[in-house]
């Protein structure tokens, strides 16, 4: 979901969460989402042609310093850059690294008139280098542990006997799933149950805001930039638009409370008739995330009449309300789903007027179209199949099956981990909610599997413009016509705006990588024998960094 959509949902219906940055706020514990920071800084190369990969790693660090210093923790600071995400994150990285390469292209061409320093400069300025097995992140890596311990041995706020944990992009995992790991693994510990924690994340993707309400922890906290809006457009602080990334101060901040949200969600939700089952705050809590994953996120498209610019979160918790005596129960519990009531859920979300007055919305010349027209042209239009069509509902089952698969997967991944590293939901829409019927009969059954190797990784989601940034050994298999890979690498691709605004919402139609083709590609090609040392390590898996303090 669009994550400054949903911060202002929230932030307008619930202004309380929403509190300053004062002296006698106090965590324990303090984790950074590092990749929003290095790319901002990122960003800031392609406006200063003279900013160096060295001055990038002093602007990362500086910041990092600076947030350490406002939120000041006690115990322990957990610092966490992404790494191999699993499969189901790989789509929609591949297609935002496709599109970065192509918004990098035509500034390339639009500056061809100019020097030829800028020119050469801005062609350097790939931000895909910001993925896991890149040159650019071992060097990070490698720089950021240098640096900790640099402030640990002379940094007086550093050895104030608060612990450091550093997972770079050699350990597996998105990094706010690797700090949400962290905490479930505390949460286990006898000595961790009896304390009472405060913990504070800083970040700026909704997803946190999630991670956060699904941790359930007492005090648990978000750090974000302040946002501002005029009209639909956001603002960010001076962080956020980069004019004054070297003088940060604390009234660029604001802290998210998500124990003031999960109140909120409480009360929100709390019935105000006869209920027959006890009401439980933990419960409505993971039924709002599982219902707000019906409105998208980085693994699952929405539901097509589930947007938040036109009501979407509304119409969820308006639905939920009023089938709450009916459904006997909740849609979650924890990790699993009551398919029983989900189908309840989802008939009283698309059903009757909600699914088809969405489509009249957004389609003001067919206002009077029954719902089988939308239906018709929906399925026709995204799947290239129409309703009346004899394979029809074989392949309606497929996506629903691969759907609720995808729900399952999402659910897990929050409240457990990874299911699995190999699923990924293998198409770019889903089916009309009104379709969703018959859940129960869909068995649920996940493989393990193992992440990507980096590089492997780097192959699958890269751009072929992004060539450079592979070995060579690798990177001819994307742009080598003779490849048996490189239909899965288009110079050119479509994208299906589906009724958004913003290109950023656009539906890159991409096609989906072929694991095993891709496997098979590498090694028939011995493009592993190929590598060198560097490149060898590169493609290695590595562990967090542990930084203890003398006490």
């Amino acid at each position: 979901m669009g994550v400054p959509k949903f911060f202002r949902w929230l932030s307008e219906r619930y202004p309380l969460i929403n509190q300053r940055v004062l002296e006698k706020n106090q965590f324990d514990c303090f984790y950074l989402d590092m990749n929003g920071i290095i790319h901002n800084v990122f960003q800031k190369k392609k406006e200063n042609n003279k900013l160096t990969e060295e001055k990038i790693f002093e602007q990362i660090f500086f910041f990092t310093n600076h947030l350490f210093r406002i939120v000041r923790p006690r115990k322990l600071i957990y610092l966490a850059i992404d790494g191999v995400a699993p499969r189901a994150k790989m789509n929609q990285q591949r297609s935002r690294r496709f599109r970065s390469a192509k918004e990098l292209e035509k500034e390339i061409f639009n500056k061809k008139n100019e020097t030829f320093d800028n020119f050469q400069s801005l062609n350097s300025c790939d931000s895909n280098c910001i993925t896991p097995g890149t040159n650019f992140m071992d060097k990070l890596s490698t720089r950021f542990k240098i640096w900790i311990q640099t402030q640990i041995t002379n940094d007086k706020e550093w050895q104030q006997g608060c612990d450091i944990i550093f997972s770079g992009a050699e350990v597996p995992g998105e990094g706010e799933h690797k700090i949400m790991n962290f905490i479930r693994k505390m949460q286990k510990y006898q000595k961790y149950r009896l304390k009472s924690l405060k913990h504070c994340l800083y970040g700026l993707d909704a997803d946190l805001i999630m991670l956060g309400l699904v941790s359930h922890e007492k005090s648990f906290t978000l750090l974000r930039e302040k946002l501002a809006w005029r009209g639909n457009q956001k603002i960010l602080g001076s962080h956020g638009n980069f004019k004054s990334l070297y003088d940060p101060t604390s009234e660029e901040f604001h802290l998210l409370e998500i124990s003031l949200l999960r109140d909120m969600l409480f009360f929100e939700f709390k019935p105000r008739e006869y209920f027959f089952f006890k009401y439980v705050s933990e419960r409505i809590i993971d039924d709002f995330i599982f219902m707000c994953m019906l409105i998208g996120n980085d693994f699952l498209p929405g539901l097509p009449h589930l947007d938040i610019a036109f009501g979407g979160l509304n119409l969820l918790v308006r639905s939920y309300k009023e089938i709450q005596k009916d459904i006997r129960g909740y849609l979650t519990n924890k990790h699993q789903i009551h398919p029983g009531r989900v189908e309840i859920f989802l008939e009283k979300l698309s059903n009757g007027p909600e699914e088809i007055f969405f489509f009249q919305k957004k389609d003001i010349n067919s206002e009077k179209a029954p719902l089988r027209e939308y239906r018709k042209n929906y399925y026709s239009s995204k799947f290239s199949i129409d309703p009346i069509d004899k394979n029809f509902s074989k392949v309606l089952e497929e996506q629903k099956k691969n759907y609720f698969l995808g729900l399952h997967w999402c659910l897990y991944y929050y409240h457990k981990g990874c299911p699995s590293w190999n699923w990924f939901y293998p198409f770019y829409y889903t089916p009309l909610g009104s379709d969703l019927k018959w859940l129960s009969e869909i068995n649920i059954k996940f493989r393990k599997g193992r992440p990507f190797e980096p590089l492997v990784q780097l192959l699958a989601v890269l751009p072929p413009k992004s060539s450079n940034l592979l070995p060579l050994s690798f990177g001819n298999l994307m742009t080598n016509r003779k490849s048996r890979l490189i239909e899965f690498y288009p110079q050119e691709f479509e994208l299906d705006m589906n009724g958004k605004r913003n290109l950023w919402e656009g539906i890159i139609l991409l096609p989906f990588i072929n694991q095993n083709m891709l496997i098979k590609e590498i090694y028939e090609n011995a493009s592993l024998e190929k590598l060198t040392s560097e490149e060898e390590e590169r493609n290695s898996f590595g562990k967090d960094t542990v930084f203890f303090l003398k006490k």
